[in-house]
């Protein structure tokens, strides 16, 4: 493994929000310096594992991560340092509005984090309390500002859209103010209604309603418009980013490149194997103090699971699927792999091909949930039943 990203995940959070499925967990905060050191011991087995890989980027997400003061994220980052050959110009720290004190902006960046990525939502008041916020659109404003003011260069504003009963109109007046305050880069994704999640409970008794399909695809549309406008680059099917701002650390997974992980229920993928740790932060500190394996889940994909993967990733970016690499990678064209929904993709302007770059249009963008679906199900039939390959390292 030549390069590595590297994620960190924290899975405490003030509370849980009723869309969530992430592993994050109420926290009071008597688990936090447990967590901290099960985390140090986490990353010394890593760097066992692996060796001294350089890491390009890093993210560290939760849960809240800044719910921890700068000092236990300095501490963290220091580690990693020691640990590896630490060579990331991106180190992004996820934070929620109303969770961070002004000051402590500029001791994250003192410790190293070079990125931060806020969790905003919604600037509409109704629709943060619908989606269990626990801040205010004012509390948004004032959190990016001081984070501004504390030098960052590079912030990231995640929203989400398709609640139900969401008006086109508090839509654009969430993303107008959000284009107003200047990020780098806006993440917009849509409502999901996730398995084992609050709002799926609520959805099956009736309580709530999925916005149609139809009227999703003509949000995402306004919204690609609208952050084209403002001069965002669409390089991902839901983020947008100004010229050389697009998130390093995420162009990894959907490039199917190593991303190295810790923490609790955290993932990771080497280019070969991927594997999660344990979920629960009580088990996940157990584990780590006895000498354990924190390692809960552990596979190697098969030859049509990683070539599904690769479409599916690789087609949801700007730059899309290159046929030639996608060959050298598995020993089939894409032509041979999902033949029937390539050609009927291409056919209908969902997909256009330019030399060996197959790109979704703006119309397949729309329909593209059913068409990785399709060609899932062909490589699938045609793999599936493959012997498991180990392919090249993407690194």
């Amino acid at each position: 493994m030549n390069g590595a990203g590297l994620y960190i995940h924290i899975p405490f959070c003030v509370r849980k929000c009723g869309y969530c499925d992430f592993n994050s967990h109420a926290s009071t905060g008597e688990l936090h310096e447990a967590y901290q050191e099960a985390l140090l011991e986490d990353l010394r087995r890593v760097r066992e594992q692996h060796g001294p890989v350089a890491i390009d980027t890093v993210f560290i997400g939760g849960g809240t991560p800044s719910l921890f003061p700068p000092a236990w994220i300095g501490a963290i980052l220091e580690r990693v340092a020691r640990d590896f050959r630490l060579e990331a110009r991106e180190i992004t720290m996820e934070a929620n509005p109303g969770t961070v004190e002004r000051h402590d902006f500029a001791g994250y960046r003192h410790a190293g984090v070079t990125r931060v990525s806020m969790g905003a939502q919604s600037f509409d008041a109704a629709e943060l309390a619908f989606l269990e916020r626990i801040h205010s659109p004012a509390e948004i404003v004032e959190a990016f500002r001081a984070v501004r003011a504390a030098g960052f260069d590079n912030i990231n504003l995640d929203l989400i859209f398709a609640l139900p009963g969401q008006t086109p109109g508090t839509w654009e007046r969430s993303l107008a103010q959000a284009v107003a305050l200047e990020p780098e880069h806006l993440s917009a994704y849509n409502l999901t209604f996730e398995p084992g999640t609050e709002f799926t409970r609520r959805r099956a008794r009736g309580e709530l309603a999925e916005m149609p399909e139809d009227l999703q695809a003509s949000f995402l549309t306004a919204t690609a418009a609208r952050l084209d406008a403002a001069g965002y680059a669409r390089y991902e099917i839901s983020n947008f980013a100004r010229p050389d701002r697009a998130c390093a650390h995420n162009l990894r997974y959907w490039r199917r490149l190593p991303v190295l992980a810790a923490g609790a229920g955290a993932f990771g993928f080497d280019g070969r194997r991927r594997w999660s740790n344990v979920r629960s932060p009580q088990e996940y500190i157990r584990r780590a103090r006895a000498g354990d394996p924190l390692e809960a889940f552990s596979e190697i994909p098969s030859a049509a699971e990683a070539m599904t993967e690769a479409v599916l990733c690789r087609l949801r970016l700007d730059e899309g699927l290159d046929a030639d690499a996608f060959h050298a990678e598995f020993g089939s064209p894409p032509a041979d792999a999902f033949p029937l929904t390539l050609r009927q993709s291409l056919d209908a302007a969902l997909l256009t091909a330019r030399g060996p770059r197959l790109t979704l249009t703006d119309a397949g963008i729309l329909v593209s949930d059913s068409l990785f679906a399709r060609a899932a199900s062909e490589i699938d039939a045609r793999f599936g039943k493959r012997e498991v390959a180990s392919g090249p390292n993407p690194a």
